[in-house]
């Protein structure tokens, strides 16, 4: 060991750092105390010889100096046993990543240290890395040994936790991963970003959940010395979200789940309780965007549950999504004659009947207690409505003849027709309904609510990614598959799991959107009315 003064200062301050901070130290901070990157590349070319050199320096002079370090060589097999040990006395977890090398949010750490501590819920961490620091695969020592998931861990039989260490800066950190839980389970890896996705595994069973958390460490991605990192490095301190997923486990095979994203003091929102700190108080949802309605084929339970969740966390509006089921008069079926009499047989091609059930569902939720207005939003089945009236195809059904001239002549005078429909069936209220046009925007916290998903760019097939690519931040729906990619979010339905045209392998899931007035948002899912785990 022979290093010349100006080294054993530079190594002296690394260690100094390592020991305030319990990191590893990257550029940023050795800059800020006075050793920019000429300065490091002049006494050791590179911050891991620079670690080397700490590392061989404090062996004889400061054996304790790297003591306070969490890594992965003192995560034994028997520590994983205590955990494993441990996780058996829960059953309400908070899931979040740490980024090897990134210090923790202290402000968010205290808060779900909180919500722990009211909710008898554990901390779970899993780590990620970063390809392009340096340094061992090290975290920051206030999460706590005990906190740290290095290996594969099963919540129960349908829900685990994936120890494989993913790139921290992988733009779609599901990238690849979908034949493991399709086989397997749900799934839940590392990553700062929170995605989610469903996949079909049955012709009748749920679809398994692949889904990332969001992260407990401030990002630091921009601390690199290579060039070819610095755009990856940009992109994913852009797509860095503070956040968690909270996870309850009811039994064996029951399962809930919910996003958290934490603001810039670390204080988050679940189901209308704001932790921050030491404290908990009450932030009520400013919307809830539910799954597509479809009235008419609507799941009692799951309708019942999204009652529920409004009583919890009253919600002032409620945007309605596919609410007009348009199966009387489906252009896709017209030619389907022997399908068209079974519905018939059973009364279900009477349009008037079916708007009525649509109004009734709309004044159901009016008296929702704190709902105060109802945002239907233009979507691709109550375009079914324009289509029959636009082709004339209403003069070629006795059924329907009568009521199909009266709507025609309220669209001739330039009404809308559904929402002429609706209020003529016996809508209450009609003043707290407002009808969006189909390019009409309608932003809460700068997020878009608006669109229903079905209407891409140009007109072309609406998709997660070209709602990602569009808007930016919004809350769709139309696919009936729930997901999460960045800032796009996408509710499940509300119908029944199973329609005549989703025959085969399916990824429906009742899924709603809230979304708190501070831009925060959760997706709820409903498994036979089970939204949440109580207390």
């Amino acid at each position: 060991m022979n290093y010349t003064k100006n080294q054993i200062r530079l190594i002296k301050t690394y260690i100094n750092l390592v020991k305030k901070t319990g990191l590893y130290p990257g550029r940023a901070e050795l800059a800020r105390v006075g050793y920019n990157r000429d300065k490091l590349r002049h006494h050791f070319s590179n911050l891991s010889l620079l670690q080397a050199a700490a590392y061989e320096w404090a062996a004889e002079n400061d054996p304790t100096a790297f003591g306070e370090v969490i890594d992965a060589n003192i995560f034994t097999r028997q520590n994983f046993k205590i955990l494993q040990d441990n996780i058996k006395k829960y059953k309400r977890f908070v899931i979040t990543t740490a980024v090897v090398g990134c210090p923790v949010h202290q402000g968010f750490l205290d808060s779900i240290r909180t919500y722990c501590d009211n909710k008898d819920a554990m901390l779970l961490v899993l780590p990620a890395a970063d390809p392009a620091s340096a340094g061992d695969w090290n975290l920051d020592r206030q999460l706590g040994i005990q906190s740290i998931v290095f290996g594969d861990i099963k919540l129960n039989s349908n829900l685990f936790l994936c120890s494989i260490k993913l790139s921290a800066k992988q733009i779609d950190p599901t990238t690849g991963l979908a034949r493991i839980g399709q086989r397997n389970g749900s799934f839940i890896y590392a990553s700062p970003k929170q995605r989610l996705k469903f996949m079909p595994v049955s012709n009748i069973k749920y679809p398994h959940a692949e889904m990332t958390t969001g992260a407990i460490t401030l990002p630091r991605y921009l601390d690199t010395e290579k060039y070819m990192s610095s755009r990856t490095a940009y992109i994913a301190n852009y797509d860095h979200v503070m956040g968690a997923i909270i996870v309850e486990i009811e039994d064996n095979k029951l399962y809930h789940f919910r996003q958290i994203q934490a603001d810039s003091e670390g204080g988050f929102i679940d189901l209308a309780k704001y932790y921050k700190g030491d404290t908990v108080s009450t932030v009520y949802a400013e919307a809830l965007s539910m799954g597509d309605l479809h009235a008419g084929e609507t799941d009692p339970t799951a309708f019942q549950a999204w009652k529920e969740v409004c009583a919890l966390v009253k919600p002032k509006k409620i945007f309605v999504h596919d609410g007009f089921n348009g199966q009387s008069i489906n252009p896709h079926e017209k030619d389907q004659q022997i399908s068209r009499a079974i519905l018939a047989g059973k009364g279900l091609l009477n349009l008037k009947e079916e708007v009525r059930e649509f109004a009734n569902k709309i004044n159901e939720m009016a008296e929702w207690g704190s709902v105060k207005e109802i945002i239907v939003v233009k979507s691709n089945h109550d375009v079914f409505l324009d289509r029959w009236l636009e082709s004339g195809d209403f003069a070629k059904d006795p059924t329907n003849y009568a009521v199909g001239v009266e709507f025609a002549h309220a669209m001739v005078q330039g009404l809308n027709p559904l929402k002429y429909a609706v209020e003529s069936a016996g809508l209450n209220n009609k003043a707290s309904v407002r009808w969006l046009s189909m390019d009409e925007d309608y932003f809460i916290a700068g997020i878009q609510m608006g669109a229903h998903g079905h209407k891409g760019p140009k007109g072309s097939r609406g998709t997660l990614a070209s709602m990602e690519s569009s808007y930016g931040q919004s809350v769709t729906g139309h696919a009936h598959g729930p997901g999460i990619l960045r800032g796009a979010w996408q509710n499940g339905t509300t119908s029944y799991l199973k329609l005549n045209y989703n025959a085969g392998p399916s990824d429906w899931v009742h899924a709603s959107t809230l979304v708190y007035p501070n831009g925060m948002r959760q997706l709820i899912n409903s498994f036979s009315g089970k939204w949440y785990m109580k207390d």
